[in-house]
């Protein structure tokens, strides 16, 4: 109610004028309330559009055509647009690819007609074309009359989050696909013991699928008294957080089988350290335990054998000792045998024997057996009868080496009394005895010799039948196949039994395959015939006689028994050999000692080239391949030369300098034992006077080079 009304309400009190001017102030009023209305207004719009700018997260206002009209600097640093470049423009036309454009039309249809919720996930283009994913949210300003009349929209980048969410679920398939690779049997359980994954291993033990094992407690078909221990246990991690370590427990699978594991269970817990899983890794001991036992019957024999028992590895540090060893060396029980070294239980003269003979005699043949003697504490000597033994992995390395010795004193002085009676006949013993063992000697090489040559003999007359009928054989084959054509060209329709059996056998298939068998069979026949002859060419290796030989020959032989060695790998190409062959007399020597020489210096330099090429690509071995080059000449002062010469690595100064001294090898224990190429050294030079050097320079490869005289009548 205004003051006029309120004016004539009261009667005649006001006059004319007097109205008026009550008018004027009531019209004054009004004009200073929308001025005051208005400020404050201007000051909300001010507030708003002050938290637009200053608003953190990017801030974007559009109406219902779609069309920017408000853009903070937020959104400027987002998508890289300017306001001035996005005011007035289609939202959609601006931050979306052309293939999402029209289905985020529709969803901004959706929003204006408010059927769909505020919130989405969309990918988004910046101004320079890249793509980022957007967490927006949508409020929509509505009129009095509740039209929505323009969105205001939030938007934060989470391309991050969700590159992170990403990475996290394929570490976590990695993780999965090694703890699947491993022989372990890995379980991770929750509360109250419920499986919640298991790796390949258990399931294959279990023979259930990961979904079976899901929420299962434990198999339906292990023992009842095994799954409630299996429970207690899980309990105490998940209650404790502490590791448990289980040595021995027994575990059913699929087929009743039930085997011995070791387990070892331990707590997961979250970031406030609350124990929310148990993962257990349990590991098959039911072998090892096995072999514990054997173990255990095998030491006893040991330890009560009457004789001398030792082991020690290849750097001769001692293993073990049985009670008679302890025994004969008078050595205490509880004395240790850390520090001990083969060598402290002989005297100088008998370590000499062993290490020149004894070892490598057993490392070549496999044992050896001698007579030393054992050093006592107090410097006394204990003459034994030594059977020494080379012991190989099933790769044919050497492992370690055991000693069986026996006292024979008592029989020493037998010996001694027989001597002292038979002084007269002691020189004619002697030489029987020298002629004797150059017998022996010279029957042991001879006999592996004829053994190969024999072998290689019965080998090539089988060979020789199958390959001489193949022939044949391929010839009626194709007899009988063109009867067979005739047949199938004028009666096309067999009974019915013949057809049966043309379609059991696979005619077609058994025409096409059977030429290609007999051609496979004359290949490996071929082949049998080449490995024939270098077996018979390398089995002079046990002919004692000096004869004259084709060196090539012997080099070639050596290379066809390596071809295994030299052909391509799946991890590496085929290493390549480069002969450069002289023109070479035949030559006076002892063949098979000297392919045993070739065949030493060519495993070594495979050896050398392998260990280097499994530290390279394929690219670079294809780029710089393996090579080995034989080359042979006759030297100006009328010496056979033989080089072999490879491009590998090469050989440190300080190991060029060792490198033929007996038991030194640069190999790992069990690879090498470092008498390959003493051996060959004591070949070349002792028994053909001549001479074995290497040249090396590194990262340059090695040459081994061998000069021996063409007749040994002339050598120096």
């Amino acid at each position: 109610m205004n003051f006029q009304q309120q004016g004539i309400q009261s009667g005649n009190d006001f006059s004319a004028s007097q109205v008026r001017k009550v008018d004027e102030v009531s019209r004054n009023s009004q004009e200073i309330g929308h001025q005051l209305a208005e400020q404050d207004l201007k000051q909300l719009q001010d507030k708003f559009l002050l938290l637009i700018e200053r608003n953190p997260l990017p801030l974007i206002e559009w109406n219902t055509a779609f069309q920017v009209i408000q853009w903070n600097p937020a959104a400027e640093k987002l998508f890289g647009y300017s306001k001035s470049e996005v005011l007035g423009c289609q939202l959609a036309q601006i931050i979306v690819s052309e293939s999402e454009r029209v289905q985020v039309i529709k969803t901004m249809e959706l929003l204006v007609e408010e059927k769909v919720g505020g919130n989405n996930l969309s990918k988004n283009l910046t101004k320079h074309g890249t793509v980022i994913i957007c967490d927006w949210c949508h409020i929509p300003i509505t009129n009095v009359d509740g039209e929505v009349i323009t969105i205001i929209s939030t938007v934060q980048d989470i391309t991050k989050v969700k590159s992170f969410e990403s990475t996290l679920r394929e570490n976590e398939k990695t993780y999965q696909q090694i703890l699947d690779a491993i022989t372990d049997m890995v379980l991770v359980k929750g509360a109250r013991s419920q499986i919640i994954w298991a790796n390949k291993a258990f399931r294959d033990y279990y023979g259930m699928s990961e979904s079976q094992l899901q929420n299962m407690i434990d198999a339906p078909f292990s023992e009842p008294d095994h799954t409630l221990q299996y429970i207690k246990d899980d309990a105490y991690v998940f209650e404790t957080g502490q590791t448990l370590e289980i040595p021995q427990e027994p575990v059913t699978r699929y087929d009743g089988e039930v085997r011995l594991f070791h387990t070892i269970k331990s707590a997961i817990c979250n970031e406030l350290g609350q124990v929310i899983m148990t993962v257990g890794v349990a590991r098959d001991i039911s072998e090892y335990k096995q072999a514990q036992k054997e173990q255990a019957k095998l030491l006893a024999i040991l330890e009560a054998a009457p004789d001398f028992i030792s082991t020690s590895d290849l750097t001769g540090r001692v293993l073990y000792f049985n009670k008679a060893a302890r025994k004969m060396l008078e050595l205490g029980e509880e004395e240790s045998l850390l520090e001990r070294h083969f060598s402290q239980n002989y005297p100088k003269w008998a370590n000499e024997i062993i290490q020149n003979q004894g070892l490598p005699e057993s490392v070549r043949v496999g044992d050896w057996v001698g007579e030393t003697a054992l050093l006592k504490a107090d410097g006394q000597e204990i003459p034994i009868s030594q059977l020494i033994i080379a012991h190989k992995s099933p790769g044919g390395e050497i492992e370690y080496f055991s000693t069986i010795a026996r006292d024979i004193s008592e029989l020493k002085a037998v010996e001694e009394t027989l001597q002292q009676k038979a002084q007269d006949l002691e020189h004619t013993l002697k030489e029987l005895q020298s002629t004797q063992a150059h017998l022996l000697q010279s029957e042991k090489m001879s006999s592996i010799g004829q053994l190969v040559a024999g072998v290689a003999h019965e080998i090539n007359n089988p060979t020789s039948f199958i390959y001489s009928n193949i022939e044949p054989a391929n010839e009626y084959i194709k007899d009988l196949l063109r009867l067979i054509q005739l047949y199938q060209e004028h009666y096309p329709n067999p009974v019915r039994v013949i057809q049966e059996q043309i379609e059991a056998i696979d005619i077609e298939f058994l025409m096409t395959d059977l030429p290609k068998l007999l051609s496979s069979i004359k290949m490996g026949a071929d082949r049998i015939k080449k490995i024939v002859l270098s077996l018979r060419n390398f089995s002079r290796m046990d002919e004692a006689e000096c004869k004259s030989v084709d060196i090539h020959l012997g080099i070639d032989s050596t290379l066809v028994i390596l071809e295994h060695r030299l052909k391509a790998q799946h991890n590496r190409p085929a290493i390549e050999i480069i002969k450069e062959y002289g023109n070479l007399p035949l030559v006076e020597c002892y063949a098979g000692h000297l392919n045993q020489v070739f065949m030493n210096i060519l495993v070594n330099a495979l050896d050398a080239l392998e260990q280097r090429d499994a530290k390279r690509s394929i690219e670079q071995m294809q780029e710089a391949p393996s090579i080995i080059r034989i080359c042979t000449q006759v030297s100006p002062k009328g010496k056979v030369v033989i080089r072999f010469v490879d491009n590998g690595v090469g050989i440190p100064e300080n190991v060029l300098k060792r490198l033929f001294d007996p038991f030194f090898t640069t190999k790992p224990v069990g690879i090498g034992t470092g008498l390959g190429l003493s051996i060959s050294y004591q070949i070349i030079v002792e028994k053909h006077k001549g001479k074995l050097t290497c040249l090396s320079i590194p990262e340059q490869g090695a040459e081994f080079k061998i000069e021996i005289p063409i007749s040994l009548a002339s050598g120096d």
